[in-house]
């Protein structure tokens, strides 16, 4: 094999293991608020969910951002042999999101008492206050990991993240049931949770520094060019912000959502109680979202190392060819996965949570799915080809709006306002990523490959919801074990209905499904045409 071949291959599998330990990571991250909820109740989540978004804005720039451009800078260095060059990309780099973190530390800390306010819950200072000590871990972490990245080695990176969310989610669970137990308030059993958040981290850099006794021992060369601290500073600032901002999509409605639902309910004559009731099955909403979107971009995200080889390559061909089925794939999989939890809804929320409340926001909430599955799918490819700027400004554009729409319609409509707020503001996301794409290169689409799946996917929803009404009507639901009878029998029938009705389509060839996860099975499936 040559050179170029071998490292074509590591890098390849190197990124076939980060999305596994990113998909990991994102089921854990989802999965436990359920748990979650049935320690603390609505309230509880509520009190939890107003704070998330600061911890997950942490994580994205220890884990997504600022990683890959140091690991782009180191990894320039090693191409040229500029090995003492590599020290100065690291220390700049550290003292860079160092001096960073601690001023965004310094901000939450002394903040959160107005931070609190702004979200209208004065009791969540403590909690935004804990939270605030994450941020001086995260510039270790980001470093160790944009270095061994550097090297092509993901397997730490890989591992740190997994821990991470193991050990968070142990403490998030534990401490929360503990603090209750005790008869502490469900503020600091949200205070024992946030815990998590640091705990996580440290656990991160423990496995992190584990690794480090197989760090790279450079030879004794003379300098060569040295890369200025300038650059560095440049392409930390200009693409790890970029690179952050691109990846914050989700993240940054539910700030929006902190920041506006409880407030808008309490200012246009909501009881607070209730309100924290109402914010509380709203968030709901989310781990549903999650877990949809990671089986949405599970299939999609897996042909962009390819897309990017043949960027790389310039292979047109090639890269038009995997960037249409990377579309059609996301498509495909987001209306399944939206339809799908639609016509479930009813079931799941009251298998997951203990009742039906908020049902209809959350079928709304839903349609998400298709296009935070879309619209990570986009950004990814336009990043693999190097355009980093269209992903970000899509994501500005799509918070004003979910800002505008969250102020608009949450006096109208209450939660049900934000959901549509949010649905209009991916939808926005999706079309500023379309665009961008389309202006890079030039795509066409056949009106089948829209139509086939949402028609399979209306088809799926008809049945789902046929199936919800035979179970009100003979089964008669009154408990949780009904509902899980329910859940999922309609997962099985819809998924087999819809599977089979793409199959028989069109929509993708058998070659173009072999190049899939499961793709060798699925094309057994699919007729000769």
């Amino acid at each position: 094999m040559s050179r170029n071949k071998r490292k074509t291959a590591v890098i390849l599998n190197g990124a076939v293991l980060l999305t596994i330990a990113g998909l990991i990571t994102k089921i854990l991250s989802a999965g436990y608020r359920i748990p979650y909820h049935h320690i603390t109740g609505d309230v509880g989540f509520y009190i939890y969910q107003q704070v998330y978004p600061i911890y997950g804005m942490v994580l994205l720039i220890s884990t997504y951002g600022f990683p890959v451009v140091i690991s782009k800078l180191i990894a320039e260095q090693i191409e040229l042999a500029n090995y003492k060059s590599i020290r100065k990309v690291l220390m700049v780099s550290f003292t860079f999101l160092f001096l960073l973190n601690v001023g965004l530390f310094f901000i939450q800390f002394l903040g959160a008492h107005k931070i609190a306010w702004l979200m209208g819950d004065l009791k969540l200072t403590i909690l935004i206050k804990t939270m605030a000590f994450a941020s001086l871990i995260t510039p270790f972490i980001a470093v160790i990991r944009g270095y061994y990245q550097g090297h092509q080695d993901m397997l730490p990176t890989a591992t740190s993240q997994v821990a991470e969310q193991i050990v968070r989610v142990v403490t998030i669970l534990l401490a929360s049931y503990l603090f209750l137990r005790a008869g502490y308030s469900l503020y600091m059993a949200g205070v024992g949770a946030v815990l998590g958040s640091i705990t996580g981290a440290l656990a991160s850099i423990v496995v992190l520094l584990a690794f480090f006794r197989k760090r790279v021992f450079y030879p004794n060369q003379p300098i060569k060019k040295s890369i200025s601290v300038v650059e560095i500073l440049k392409q930390l600032v200009m693409n790890g912000t970029l690179m952050c901002l691109s990846s914050m999509g989700l993240i940054l409605l539910q700030l929006i959502d902190s920041f506006t639902i409880y407030s808008q309910l309490t200012t246009h004559h909501m009881l607070n109680v209730d309100a924290k009731i109402a914010k509380g099955i709203y968030d709901r909403g989310l781990p549903l979202i999650q877990l949809g979107t990671v089986v949405g971009t599970a299939f999609s995200l897996s042909l962009v190392p390819v897309i990017s080889s043949a960027f790389t390559k310039r292979d047109r061909q090639a890269l038009y060819e995997k960037i249409h089925l990377s579309l059609r794939v996301a498509f495909v999989v987001g209306v399944g996965a939206a339809f799908g939890l639609v016509g479930i809804m009813n079931s799941t929320n009251t298998m997951l949570f203990g009742d039906r409340a908020g049902s209809f926001t959350l079928q709304i909430l839903s349609l998400l799915i298709l296009f935070t599955t879309l619209a990570s799918t986009l950004a990814a490819i336009l990043q693999g080809i190097g355009s980093v700027y269209a992903p970000a400004l899509a994501i500005i554009v799509g918070a004003c709006i979910k800002w505008i729409g969250n102020v608009w319609l949450i006096p109208l409509f209450e939660i049900t306002g934000s959901a549509l707020a949010s649905v209009v503001a991916f939808l926005a996301i999706t079309g500023c990523n379309i665009y961008a794409l389309r202006k890079k290169i030039a795509l066409s689409y056949k009106i089948q490959d829209l139509l086939s799946p949402l028609l399979a996917g209306g088809c799926m929803l008809a049945l789902l919801l046929g199936h919800h009404e035979l179970f009100l009507r003979y089964v008669h639901i009154k408990t949780v074990w009904s509902s899980v009878l329910e859940a999922f029998s309609g997962v099985a029938i819809g998924g087999v209905v819809y599977l089979v009705l793409i199959l028989q389509t069109n929509v993708f060839a058998k070659r173009e499904i072999e190049l899939l996860p499961l793709g060798s099975k699925l094309a057994k499936l699919k007729n000769n045409k």
